[in-house]
């Protein structure tokens, strides 16, 4: 707001915010707004196409008219005490270089327009948008709170099982990235975590969902802030990776990566001689052994680190990472 007001006249404009949430509410919240205003001292107000509209329903249809808030509001505005300013469904005239209401266009017009998901998706991709669209002093303000993807926090979680390779290929990536600069880059090992962060907890399977959920509140909150997170625990069971991709998407993009190492060769590298202990029954509820481990079907990506170098299963994820935008090539 503050970029777009040089833009009007002098003199003609103030700027004042009202500490109030949206609540999607359709055309009975554009009423509800116009009492605010009328008892905030206003005596005009604008009510847009689609006001406070929740978007579609469950099928897919627009919840509510795009023009019934302007409707319900017209018919109580002399009752509310405040003049509404009807605003039309405007496109870009390209012939004209100026907007018109989308029923007034001129027969033969080039149109052009830009919807709000497009916007999102232009400055999700950090992709041009044009100065006809809207000033760029306003669009420099927007990136800054809505940055391209390849400048968003981001997590990579790695599962596998005990001895896959999650950790050396987390570690790994973590030197690739941090290299690259740009975001600062946190690890979040599985056994680490369990030191620092869970280490009253058990193995039993509500200990093991407690575990991976502060690790997937953790990683939310680095994303949520611009870092990366690599998180390496062994998280065996669906759900609770369902539930921490749930934390992560709502602020940035989520890698689930199945390092998906055969049992056999987990055992076979298996210098502690855990797997042993668990055939013989002396380590209870062991993943792969005498707990499950319920392997991703949807991950964004699967490596196999039988045969292959550690650095050329970094460099998946790093390919994976560039072709979903996250980081440059």
């Amino acid at each position: 707001y503050e970029a777009v007001l040089d833009k009007y006249p002098a003199q003609t404009t103030a700027l004042s915010l009202l500490n109030l949430a949206m609540r999607m509410g359709g055309p009975r919240e554009a009423v509800w707004h116009g009492i605010i205003r009328r008892n905030h001292g206003c005596t005009h107000m604008i009510v847009g196409r689609d006001h406070a509209g929740p978007g579609k329903n469950s099928q897919g249809k627009d919840f509510y008219d795009p023009y019934a808030a302007q409707e319900l509001f017209r018919a109580n505005q002399a009752e509310i005490g405040v003049e509404m300013v009807d605003f039309k469904h405007m496109v870009y005239v390209q012939e004209k270089a100026q907007y018109f209401p989308a029923n007034e266009i001129p027969e033969g017009s080039t149109v052009l327009d830009i919807s709000g998901t497009e916007l999102r998706r232009r400055l999700r991709e950090g992709l041009d948008i044009p100065e006809w669209f809207s000033f760029p002093e306003v669009v420099n303000e927007l990136r800054k709170t809505s940055p391209a993807r390849s400048k968003q926090g981001f997590t990579v979680f790695f599962t596998g099982l005990s001895g896959s390779g999650k950790s050396t290929i987390a570690n790994a990536l973590m030197v690739k990235l941090m290299e690259m600069g740009g975001r600062p880059v946190t690890l979040l090992d599985g056994d680490v975590v369990r030191k620092h962060l869970s280490s009253e907890l058990g193995f039993s399977k509500e200990h093991r969902d407690l575990n991976i959920k502060r690790i997937g509140y953790v990683a939310s909150e680095i994303t949520k802030n611009g870092g990366i997170a690599i998180c390496a625990p062994i998280a065996p069971y669906t759900a609770t990776r369902r539930a921490v991709r749930e934390m992560v998407e709502a602020f940035g993009a989520f890698v689930e990566t199945h390092v998906a190492t055969s049992i056999e060769e987990c055992e076979r590298r298996d210098r502690k001689g855990l797997y042993k202990l668990a055939r013989e029954g002396k380590i209870k509820e062991f993943t792969g052994i005498s707990d499950p481990y319920e392997a991703p079907t949807q991950a964004e990506l699967v490596v196999d680190t039988e045969n292959v170098d550690v650095d050329h299963c970094a460099h998946q994820v790093l390919l994976k990472l560039e072709q979903m935008g996250l980081i440059k090539a």
